[in-house]
């Protein structure tokens, strides 16, 4: 649902908010058609890449790679980190479109849009730096290092061409 939020906002025309839609055929088959190319071999391959280069979901891994916008935006995916609650969290993953990064000493804040809280702007994924003033944990919501999950990136352009039929779909 992000990605799909996501192109939606990067189309060229001006459209309403996905939440503000009614529940159409037409819109509800996108939705669809976008939830299962993620699940497609490109996508699942640039996922698996991505979570090796965070080292496994370390949030270490992610810092400073972030792209917010421009030709291959990043989405931040909430997944697996090696443990022994693997399995659990691979099977609910989230994923959330960052747009913003603000940073001091102590923690970083990512600014992200979450498809389960459309119209809130106020939510970030925190990302807290040690003594050192390495990041080794972040946190949102449920999710979070402390808890056993892993964070990693994924190129938008992954899930493929996938603006072509946005304008039938979403008016």
């Amino acid at each position: 649902m992000v990605t799909m939020a996501l192109r939606s906002f990067e189309a060229p025309a001006p459209r309403p908010m996905l939440a503000e839609l009614p529940p159409s055929p037409e819109l509800l088959g996108e939705i669809r058609r976008y939830h299962v190319s993620q699940y497609m071999p490109r996508a699942v391959l640039a996922a698996v890449v991505e979570w090796l280069r965070s080292r496994g979901g370390r949030p270490d891994g992610i810092v400073g790679r972030v792209r917010l916008a421009g030709a291959d935006p990043h989405l931040i995916c909430f997944g697996p980190a090696v443990n022994r609650r693997f399995l659990w969290c691979l099977l609910r993953a989230h994923a959330l479109a960052p747009y913003r990064v603000e940073t001091d000493d102590q923690e970083l804040r990512v600014y992200v849009y979450d498809p389960n809280h459309p119209k809130d702007r106020g939510r970030y994924v925190l990302f807290r730096r040690d003594g050192s003033g390495q990041i080794r944990e972040f946190e949102y919501e449920g999710f979070g290092t402390r808890r056993g999950w892993g964070v990693s990136l994924f190129p938008l352009s992954a899930i493929g061409d996938t603006a072509r039929s946005c304008p039938r779909a979403i008016p």
